[in-house]
């Protein structure tokens, strides 16, 4: 049995190369003198490089053996303040306070701090935030681009500033169409494309998507909506496109009003399913049907991104795509860590993390009683 865990000896490896133990390009014990030291099993050994080297902390040649990256540095070495800025859409948000550790814990390796922000959903704030960071001379910038749409191209001068001022900027969950900024996300066309599936191979046909935006996951995911029905030769109507604005990314203030019109819609286009392309609009879905009086999956079956969120919240169990926020944190971390130290030519424009499907109960087949009607004609 190992008398360490992989967390423990990932921890203390990271710590002896920031303390200068070994440094860049030093070649590392193999995995069995490791596991001798540790008195772990080599798999154990093995998981705590493999997800140093996925870090940027150590890179592995097949044949040499496992070394130091060439980018990285001593604590004392990295020359710059040896902070990073990361803003996030809302840091009460389990999934974004998710994205935040991943980002930390890659910063933690490459001996850098993280100054951890919320923008709150207002401009002005992380104007406020964002030029605040690199007053204090941070060395790059994480964020999550928000929609506003009363002031887009104020929204694009903040990036190009930070831009000019040379300080190295990645995206995270979004990106904006028109820009050459790196950014992470999740593959969202993919993972809208396996739920539009499912709710085909349950008989769905009628099903509409509904979003309130054109920010660039929301038409990801609708592009493997529409490719889903492509693919299986169905027609695909235009109408089944539902966007319904709001003036804000978070609606909360217009809340009620939003459930109302996404009431009207599920009754005028007498659907049997939705897909919601976010979790805030699979709640104004939920709303918008205890206002018809209809139940789910009975009535209307729902799918939704980040479902693990509404599960969370309302203790139930919908189906839907959950994104990998830690593991896009980290993803976005370590393409910084490229950008600051000089290996920005290795990151490609745009990565992509892969997310899960939760197959929850509110999918219903097209055809089958429900047990309760089943019950009934008994």
């Amino acid at each position: 049995m190992s008398s360490y865990p992989y967390s423990r000896i990932k921890d203390d490896i990271k710590r002896r190369i920031m303390e200068g133990e070994w440094l860049k390009n030093a070649k590392l014990p193999s995995s069995r003198d490791f596991a001798v030291h540790y008195q772990a099993s080599v798999n154990t050994v093995e998981k705590a490089i493999k997800e140093l080297c996925a870090d940027g902390l150590l890179k592995r040649d097949s044949r040499r053996g496992t070394f130091v990256d060439s980018g990285v540095k001593a604590k004392a070495e990295h020359g710059g303040s040896g902070l990073v800025a990361a803003s996030v859409i809302g840091i009460e948000n389990p999934l974004w306070a998710t994205a935040l550790r991943g980002i930390e814990d890659v910063l933690h390796v490459h001996g850098f701090h993280l100054l951890s922000y919320s923008d709150d959903r207002s401009l002005e704030k992380l104007e406020s935030l964002i030029k605040g960071a690199v007053a204090k001379r941070v060395d790059g910038v994480i964020l999550s681009p928000f929609v506003d749409r009363e002031n887009l191209e104020r929204n694009k001068r903040l990036f190009e500033w930070l831009q000019s001022n040379g300080t190295p900027l990645v995206f995270l969950d979004r990106h904006l169409y028109d820009s050459d900024i790196p950014f992470v996300t999740s593959d969202n066309v993919a993972g809208a494309y396996s739920l539009t599936k499912l709710l085909i191979d349950h008989g769905h046909r009628n099903v509409v998507f509904i979003r309130n935006s054109d920010l660039s996951t929301l038409n990801e995911r609708f592009l493997g909506f529409k490719q889903a029905y492509l693919d299986r030769g169905l027609e695909f109507s235009p109408e089944q496109d539902i966007l319904i604005p709001t003036r804000f990314e978070n609606f909360e203030e217009e809340f009620e009003a939003y459930a109302s019109r996404v009431a009207e819609v599920i009754r005028l286009r007498g659907c049997t399913a939705v897909f919601a392309a976010n979790d805030q609009i699979a709640e104004a879905v939920i709303a918008a049907l205890n206002k018809l009086g209809m139940a789910m999956p009975g009535d209307v079956s729902l799918v939704s991104y980040d479902a693990v969120n509404l599960n969370r919240k309302f203790k139930l169990d919908v189906t839907g795509v959950n994104q990998p926020f830690y593991d896009m944190g980290r993803t976005a971390a370590v393409q910084l860590m490229n950008l600051i130290e000089g290996k920005g030519h290795q990151s490609v424009l745009g990565q992509i993390c892969k997310a899960e499907i939760h197959k929850g109960g509110t999918v219903a087949q097209i055809g089958v009683p429900r047990q309760a009607d089943r019950e009934e004609t008994r």
